[in-house]
C-alpha cells in the first residue's frame, strides 16, 4: 500500500491574535509572511519552519476548525543552536517566560516561553545525552 510523503510541516493556531502573533514571530523569531489576509496568517524562516494563525468561526473552515486554541495540548517547539544565546535574547524582549534553561538528560538543552496567543513555546539546543538514553536513539 502507497504511504502518505510528507513534504512539509507546519502547525495552525486558531487565534483572534493574528496581528499579535504576525508581530511576535516577525520580530522575535525573523519569520517572514508568506501570506495575509483579514482571516489567516502565514509565516516561515529562511531554514523553512513555518507557522500559520487562523480566525475562529471563519466561514470559510470546516466547523472543526472553528474554536480557538486554549494555550494547553500542544508545544511548537524551536530548534536553535545556541539556547543560552536564545534565553538571554528573550529575557532582554521581555517574552513571557515559563521556564528557564534547564538541562535534560535525554539530549536537550531548553526554556519555554509563550507567545500572545497562548502557545508553548519550547526553545531547544540538542545536546549529548546520558549513557542512559544514549540507545533511545535510532
Amino acid at each position: 500500500m502507497n504511504q502518505i510523503v510528507p513534504i512539509a510541516s507546519f502547525p495552525i493556531f486558531i487565534t483572534e491574535k493574528l496581528q499579535l502573533a504576525k508581530a511576535f514571530y516577525t520580530e522575535n523569531f525573523g519569520f517572514d509572511v508568506a501570506f495575509e489576509n483579514d482571516w489567516y496568517v502565514h509565516l516561515f524562516t529562511q531554514s523553512g519552519v513555518q507557522i500559520g494563525f487562523l480566525m475562529p468561526d471563519h466561514l470559510s473552515q470546516s466547523e472543526y476548525f472553528h474554536e480557538a486554541f486554549s494555550g494547553n495540548g500542544a508545544i511548537f517547539t524551536l530548534e536553535v543552536e545556541n539556547v543560552d544565546t536564545a534565553h538571554l535574547a528573550a529575557k532582554v524582549r521581555g517574552l513571557k517566560m515559563l521556564s528557564p534553561v534547564k538541562a535534560e538528560e535525554w539530549g536537550q538543552k531548553h526554556f519555554v516561553i509563550e507567545d500572545p496567543s497562548g502557545v508553548k513555546i519550547d526553545v531547544v539546543q540538542s545536546t549529548e545525552p546520558t549513557d542512559e538514553y544514549k540507545q533511545d536513539y535510532r
